[in-house]
Parts: structure tokens; sequence; C-alpha cells
């Protein structure tokens, strides 16, 4: 599938998705969204709009064929990942992190915000089709951050539990979605219709929540230095760089080579503040790190497209 889009639409389809994270800046302003309100509105995205959205996107808009084409996407993500953690490694041995940022560092450039920015984005740029790949690259992603990066934190062995956090329901979803589609399992209408209308409402809660966590942020300009440009040099410009390369050799859907390229340019992971601040490492700095690239995306995602 050809994908025709000039730089000028992307860029104001991003930027139309990204400015929806301002009504929830406002809404925290203003107190109508409030801080004992959001993990119910994580929760209502999470559970009831993601999983019929993924479900519809997987079974409805895409062929068997198509989707197939994407199945290197979760292998793609994952290589990315491991490798983006590696190149922080070695910056770390090369002296050009402070120890104490180390760990943080290497979570910053290499976990992707794929779901809560990547998703919205995605789909507002190449619509469900799209959003379908999208899903497929977040396994990989998901993986890893089940993993890898409580790995990195933690130095040590990973828990059980967390490896209980794959069986999420947009995850469950998605498998189900492949059966459906390899079966061509027709869904009638009654039930395709409002599922779609149910997952209608993902991007705008995403952008919400995003928009609520970033205004609620405590920035630490102070730390506007050298390792805050590292992540933002690695995690926007390299990471996407580095899912090109690996592209190269293989005779892959334009489709597919775009979504995985937003995919890899998207920011830093929203939720590394939470894992440092429970495995440890600079809590300050990640929050730093997650507001900056989030702003400096909407300006490096469009290049991508160049």
């Amino acid at each position: 599938m050809a994908v025709d889009i000039s730089i000028g639409i992307i860029s104001r389809r991003i930027l139309m998705v990204f400015s929806l994270a301002l009504f929830g800046v406002l809404a925290r302003k203003t107190g109508v969204f409030r801080q004992e309100a959001k993990d119910s509105i994580v929760d209502i995205m999470l559970y009831m709009t993601l999983p019929p959205l993924v479900f519809v996107s997987m079974t409805t808009e895409i062929s068997w064929e198509r989707l197939l084409s994407g199945i290197s996407l979760p292998f793609l993500s994952l290589s990315v990942i491991v490798l983006m953690f590696l190149l922080a490694h070695l910056l770390g041995k090369l002296k050009l992190i402070s120890d104490r940022r180390k760990s943080t560092f290497a979570l910053l450039c290499a976990m992707p915000n794929a779901g809560f920015i990547g998703f919205p984005v995605v789909l507002a740029v190449l619509g469900e089709a799209g959003f379908a790949y999208a899903v497929l690259y977040d396994l990989g992603v998901t993986i890893s951050f089940c993993s890898i990066a409580i790995l990195v934190l933690q130095g040590g062995p990973v828990r059980k539990e967390s490896w209980l956090s794959l069986l999420n329901p947009a995850l469950v979803v998605a498998v189900l979605a492949v059966f459906f589609n390899w079966g061509q399992v027709q869904i009638p209408e009654v039930i395709t219709v409002p599922l779609q209308i149910m997952g209608s409402a993902t991007v705008p809660l995403a952008m919400l929540i995003m928009g609520f966590l970033l205004s609620g942020l405590k920035v630490n300009w102070g730390m506007l230095d050298r390792d805050l440009v590292l992540v933002c040099v690695c995690k926007l410009l390299l990471s996407p760089l580095l899912a090109y390369v690996l592209m190269l050799p293989f005779d892959l859907d334009p489709m597919v080579r775009i979504v995985a390229l937003m995919q890899a340019a998207m920011p830093s992971m929203a939720s590394t503040p939470v894992l440092v601040e429970k495995y440890g490492g600079d809590g300050d700095f990640a929050v730093t790190a997650v507001f900056v690239t989030t702003l400096l995306s909407m300006v490096t995602i469009p290049l991508i497209f160049l």
C-alpha cells in the first residue's frame, strides 16, 4: 500500500492531535479534571475504548495478507530498543553520561511512547489500517517494558508480576483479532459499529490524559544540560534512523515502514518517571526529559516523513 501524503498534511494532522492535549492542560488548571479521577480515566481508555479500537482495526480495516506483512514489527521494535539500550550503555562507558543517570538515561533513549502518543498520531495520520501496524509494533515495546527496562533499572532478575502485565486487554484483544482475521470470521455490523464508536474515544482520551500529566510535571529547567541533549538526539533522531537502517535489507510494505519510523520516533515513554521512582534512578531528570522530548516530537515526527 503506497503512502502518498504531503508533509504539510502530515504536520497539520500531528499538530491537531497534539493540540488535544491542551484540553487536558485546561481541565487540570480549571479543576475540571482532578488528580483522583486520573486513574479512572486511564482505566476507561485502557480497558473500555482501546480494546474495541484494536479489534475493529485488526479485523475489518485490514486484510490477512496486509496484516501478515507487518508480522516483523514486534521483532523490529525489540531490535531497535535493545540496540538503543546498548548505545546508551556505550555512552555511559565513554563517560558522556553522569553515573547517577546512566540507567535513567538508557530508559529514556530506548523506550518510546508508542501507546499514549504513538497510537493517536498514527491513527490520525494513517487511519485504522496504519493503526493495526502500530499495535503490532507496540507488542515489542510492551515486552521490552516488562523485561529489559525493569532489568536495567533494578539491575537484577525481572519479577514474575512484571511479565503478568503483558496480559493487558489491548494485547489480548490484538491476539484474538489476529485469529479472527486469519479465520476470515465475518463479524456483523451490529457488533462492529458499536465497537467502532466506542473505540473512536481513544484518541481524545489519550491526549486528554497526556495533557493532564504533562501540565502536572514539575520540570527542572536546571537540567537542560548535555545529558538531556543526548536523550533528545538519541530518542528523536537516532532511534528512527536505526529503525530505517534495520529495514533497508527487507522488502517491506511502505505503510509498515512509515509506521515503524513513526513509532521509533516517538518521545520517551511517559511512564519512565514512575518506573524510576519505583526501581531507582534520577526522577527529576526523567520528568524533564519526558516533557522536553514530547514537545520536540511535534517538530521531529513530521521531519521523519521527509
